[in-house]
């Protein structure tokens, strides 16, 4: 493998926030941070791949969340399946309903895959909610506690999740940079700059797309387990609900989607912005972390289009604006 500066800069960061637990995540709070950010690094990654990528905007991707959620978890609870092995159950499923969803609304024009991934999300929401014997309902589960179960992906210390999600998030950064180098990389850029063109070409678009979307939703899920076994609890809202889902999508997107840097930007910037503003304003203010995910959006959109990541081009060129007009008129000839 090529050391290229994606790698060596990447390797710098994981090794950075490897060491965060020894002297900066040093309480519970602060760990719950950098745990969450971490796991909105690696779902804004997953998304980024069918939606930044190949161009397929999901507004709906807590559904594969929820399903790796609760796949999981029901498999322990009702079965006593270890949730590495129900890790894999809950990917296997988030790809088979990707696929079923994936199949009819690719072949329509227009809006028809976001308005789908959208519903999706809501429709299975409501089921966990309504099939309350099953599981759980409004509620929601608790998964039992069994202190130190590494086999049953359970540990004493919040620490272990840390390094577990700082790896997936890892394998996910490193899928992305092979897939944007790859063939099936070009095709699925291909299929977002101009379809007709890519189709051309002789791009099969629908097998590309269920491709790309089955990969993001199986990551997702993965996640989903992740998240499930470190909470020990789940509930229909906190998967499947509409704000998991525009919080994925917002993390790659105000980071910089379609690129490599963009989600991990993205997921270590806004998510810790926002848990900071809700603990700042507990108990006074109730949706700042709403409010900041919109301030943040706009403020994007406006100055910097393209994301977080395009910051630093963004300074050079305001320094060359600068320079210019410090710059002595040069006489006329």
């Amino acid at each position: 493998m090529k050391w290229d500066r994606d790698l060596k800069t990447g390797l710098a960061l994981v090794l950075v926030l490897a060491s965060l637990p020894w002297w900066a995540l040093t309480t519970s709070y602060a760990m719950g941070i950098g745990i969450t950010a971490l796991t909105f690094v690696a779902l804004a990654l997953a998304w980024n791949l069918i939606s930044g990528i190949g161009g397929q905007l999901s507004l709906g991707h807590g559904a594969y969340f929820g399903l790796g959620a609760y796949t999981s978890s029901l498999l322990l609870i009702r079965l006593g399946v270890t949730p590495w092995i129900g890790m894999l159950a809950g990917a296997i499923v988030a790809a088979i309903f990707g696929l079923c969803l994936g199949y009819p609304s690719f072949r329509l024009k227009g809006v028809y895959f976001k308005l789908v991934t959208f519903v999706s999300a809501l429709i299975l929401e409501i089921i966990c909610r309504s099939w309350s014997d099953f599981t759980g309902g409004d509620p929601g589960l608790e998964i039992p506690l069994l202190r130190h179960a590494p086999a049953m992906y359970q540990f004493a210390s919040p620490v272990p999740y840390f390094y577990i999600i700082l790896v997936i998030g890892s394998l996910y950064f490193l899928l992305t940079r092979w897939l944007l180098r790859s063939r099936f990389g070009y095709y699925l850029q291909a299929l977002r700059d101009d379809q007709v063109a890519a189709e051309v070409l002789g791009v099969n678009s629908l097998w590309m797309k269920l491709a790309g979307f089955a990969l993001s939703a199986m990551l997702t899920a993965l996640v989903g387990t992740f998240y499930a076994q470190y909470l020990l609890f789940i509930d229909p809202v906190s998967t499947f609900g509409m704000f998991v889902s525009v919080k994925i999508a917002l993390s790659s997107i105000v980071g910089g989607a379609g690129t490599l840097w963009g989600p991990v930007i993205g997921g270590l910037f806004l998510i810790p912005v926002a848990e900071l503003g809700n603990a700042q304003f507990a108990g006074t203010l109730t949706g700042v972390d709403v409010v900041l995910y919109s301030v943040v959006l706009i403020l994007t959109a406006i100055f910097l289009p393209r994301g977080l990541v395009s910051l630093p081009e963004f300074i050079r060129v305001k320094r060359r604006e600068m320079e210019r007009m410090k710059a002595p008129p040069q006489p006329a000839s």
